[in-house]
């Protein structure tokens, strides 16, 4: 928002440097971006009455013109622009003027008769090209007064950065009601009283008829119809200061709408009444209505939830985003319909965004404007149309308020402030920050006060925006570096916190990087990546940023994926990454979310030994990364992997993938992606993937646990076994096993081979097993190692109905 300080001034009066102003608005909340100082390009140049025209003697263009400059005196110039004439006020350069960079102004003689200043046109004054004839001043300008003053032409400038939640700031008055809050100035807040109504025969040619089917959308709408308008340009000190805020001058109507919005904060719009079938407003949703052409002349798609302004028979305007082509005023216009309204500040942000469309007015409307605002904007943009376009009101005032807002009353516990700032502030000086704001105080017991905030104020809420207030008009800086004195406690231990704080520390472990990826996705990755359950129906968004995050996800999969295609994009030769967040699902008519967690891994994985392949991603390495997590909460003899059957999870290979199972209940997949898949991604190598149900492992209680233990003091002892089983029988099975009929010195059981061929019968195949025998206390010899492996082998054969290879 641009605030020239000259148009501030017509508010509140400060003595203060422009340096000061900056930095105690920017200390407040209101940050100053820039500050732009302003001079003009000319000085001797002062506002004059052309008193009397008369031909010159001895020129047919040029004319001998007395003007009256007030306490400069009388002068005689001679003029050649046509539109020189009796009456005008125009700005007169008198002898001595610097007009740009030409020499000072010297008295001439032009054929024969002495002209003692000259009549200025735009171009001559620096401020257009426009040479056509002499700027015209409004009547207002007060004669002998510097034009340079009038026309704003001297001023400082500051652009300043508006939150979201401040809308009351989009104007010159809700700043200068911020500076004088902040200087402790008297803030002159405009005198807004309405004209005398109309006549009977204007009333009864101009009635207005407002029908409100949305108050939902649109609370209070308020109208005024004007004629007698006479289309043209503005006068130079109001173009001047729509210039000096970034608007462009277009015609007195629109102007005079324009700069209302730019003082008051309140959008207006004007339609030509000629217009509007039978003098009829109605305020209602679109509908079936899906086209309209707005004011740029381009068609609008239009939803149905979008609020329009309509007569009987058509579409006016998008409600609080931009007016109709069929009913722009242009100049043949004569009589307007002047519209003034508060609109729910959500509908219009949601039209302006989806079609792409932010004008001024939505830029207001979306931040929330003065809930009771409407009727004084209409009284001051017919003040200045009465001015500056000879309008006069020709129906009273129509105002329509089918909702009405209840005030709100805030209870302010002082203990509570000097709590929450750590400072003490005392209660008259708290009451008079927040009257200086607009608000109402009054006193409601001890130490509390009863705080109602201006209708303009729509972010004051609660107890917490008030003292931000206080704290804020009195210098956020001037609050001292204490910390509150508190009673220190220990929070209790949040039990799902530290659960996913000790597994993201196991996969950082195991050399996964997290890479948390948005949830928002495609309805194609949804039906691709269906995720653990199955069917599983997504969560549609109601309101997409696009068709490609119109759902959330059901599987932490895509987000993955993605991430790994956007990073062998960029020339990676590996990938290995995990995610811990949230999906989505319907059950039935409700949403739900569960934890999930996730990981793919692709590319080399791991270094092998000096001149050998590194260790490539596949199902094998993810398992064990998997069998590490297990282990570390303590439930691996629980946990079973099961080959996928079927088309449970098509995204997986059918040869390498597996369910997960805690229990023999479902908790996961692991698996290499499907070749179509990999094709799909322009994949080279295998791509291993996995994805957990957290919320099972809390709801269970399992923690990942911390413990250490000392390197072995004595050595291991190898001994191999070789079992001939069925060809499906599962190897993890044959582990199990092992480990239940060993003793308490077998330490561990690996499987380092796996034979099919010609030396096992067919259908058969061999599992070759390491096992690793050690004692804590001493150093095991070969003739007990071989009599406790001889019991686990029989045991083992025994129990799986395995034969012994030899």
């Amino acid at each position: 928002m641009k605030l020239p300080l000259s148009w501030m001034r017509d508010f509140v009066s400060v003595d203060a440097p422009v340096e000061e102003i900056s930095r105690r608005l920017s200390f407040a909340g209101l940050v100053v971006e820039n500050v732009e100082k302003l001079t003009p390009g000319f000085a001797g140049v002062y506002a004059a009455r052309v008193v009397t025209v008369e031909k010159h003697p001895n020129a047919d263009r040029l004319n001998l013109v007395d003007v009256d400059a007030g306490s400069k005196g009388l002068f005689k110039v001679v003029c050649g622009a046509p539109n020189v004439k009796a009456g005008m006020i125009a700005p007169l350069a008198l002898v001595g003027a610097q007009l740009g960079k030409e020499p000072p102004l010297e008295a001439a003689v032009i054929r024969g008769v002495q002209s003692e200043g000259m009549l200025c046109s735009e171009r001559e004054l620096g401020l257009s090209q426009d040479h056509a004839g002499i700027l015209a001043l409004g009547t207002d300008a007060p004669l002998g007064g510097e034009v340079a003053a009038y026309l704003h032409l001297d001023d400082v400038v500051l652009d300043v950065e508006i939150t979201p939640n401040r809308g009351d700031c989009l104007s010159i008055l809700g700043l200068a009601r911020e500076v004088a809050a902040l200087f402790g100035g008297r803030l002159r807040a405009p005198r807004l009283r309405a004209a005398h109504s109309a006549g009977s025969s204007d009333s009864a040619q101009f009635s207005i008829s407002v029908a409100i089917d949305a108050p939902d959308l649109c609370p209070r709408y308020a109208a005024l119809a004007m004629t007698g308008i006479k289309i043209g340009p503005s006068p130079a000190w109001l173009k001047r200061r729509l210039e000096l805020c970034g608007m462009r001058a277009l015609n007195n109507v629109v102007d005079a709408t324009n700069y209302v919005m730019l003082e008051l904060g309140q959008p207006l719009h004007a339609f030509d009444y000629a217009k509007i079938a039978d003098g009829k407003i109605v305020v209602r949703r679109a509908g079936e209505t899906r086209e309209f052409v707005t004011l740029d002349n381009v068609k609008r798609d239009l939803d149905a939830n979008d609020l329009l302004i309509a007569d009987s028979n058509k579409p006016l305007a998008i409600a609080g985003v931009m007016g109709g082509l069929n009913s722009e005023v242009s100049d043949s216009t004569t009589t307007i319909l002047l519209e003034s309204a508060y609109f729910e500040p959500m509908t219009i942000a949601r039209t302006a965004r989806r079609l792409g469309l932010r004008s001024e007015a939505s830029y207001r409307f979306e931040r929330g404007i003065d809930r009771e605002g409407q009727v004084g904007a209409l009284i001051r943009a017919a003040e200045l149309i009465r001015k500056i376009a000879r309008g006069r009101e020709a129906s009273p005032i129509a105002d329509f308020e089918p909702r009405k807002a209840e005030p709100r009353e805030i209870a302010l516990d002082l203990a509570a402030m000097e709590s929450l700032l750590g400072a003490s502030i005392p209660p008259g000086v708290a009451r008079s920050r927040l009257k200086s704001l607009g608000a109402q105080v009054s006193t409601r017991g001890k130490g509390v006060l009863a705080v109602v905030p201006p209708s303009f104020r729509s972010d004051l809420v609660e107890q917490a925006d008030l003292i931000e207030e206080v704290a804020r008009l009195g210098g956020l800086e001037d609050i001292p570096a204490l910390l509150p004195a508190r009673v220190s406690a220990l929070a209790p231990v949040n039990r799902e916190r530290e659960f996913i704080k000790g597994t993201r520390e196991v996969m950082l472990g195991c050399g996964l990087t997290e890479a948390p990826t948005i949830a928002f996705i495609a309805p194609a990755d949804n039906a691709r990546f269906s995720g653990i359950q199955t069917p599983t129906r997504p969560v549609k968004v109601t309101n997409p940023l696009s068709a490609e995050l119109s759902e959330l996800r059901v599987s932490l999969m895509p987000g993955l994926v993605t991430s790994l295609r956007f990073n062998l994009n960029r020339e990676a030769r590996a990938f290995h990454a995990f995610e811990i967040g949230k999906t989505f699902r319907m059950d039935g008519d409700l949403a739900t979310e569960q934890l999930h967690i996730a990981a793919v891994s692709y590319g080399p994985y791991a270094l092998s030994a000096v001149g050998e392949h590194s260790v490539a991603a596949g199902f094998f390495t993810m398992k064990g990364i998997l069998e590490t997590y297990f282990d570390a909460i303590g439930i691996s003899p629980r946990v079973a992997f099961k080959a996928i059957e079927g088309a449970d999870a098509p995204f997986l290979h059918p040869g390498r993938s597996a369910i997960i199972t805690l229990d023999n209940s479902p908790i996961g997949l692991i698996g290499e992606l499907h070749p179509a898949e990999a094709m799909r991604l322009d994949l080279n190598e295998p791509c291993a993937v996995y994805e957990l149900d957290l919320s099972s492992f809390i709801a269970y209680g399992f923690s990942p646990r911390k413990t250490f233990q000392p390197p072995p003091k004595f050595p291991a002892i190898r001994r191999d076994l070789a079992l001939v089983l069925d060809r499906n029988f599962p190897a993890d099975m044959v582990i199990k096993t092992v480990r239940e009929c060993g003793a308490s010195l077998l330490e561990s059981v690996e499987v380092f081979d796996v034979y099919e061929g010609t030396a096992v019968a067919a259908g058969k195949k061999s599992v070759a097993l390491a096992c690793r025998y050690r004692a804590k206390d001493r150093t095991l010899t070969d003739e007990e190692v071989n009599r406790i492996h001889a019991v686990l082998v029989e045991q083992a054969r025994m129990r799986l109905g395995a034969e012994l290879r030899q």
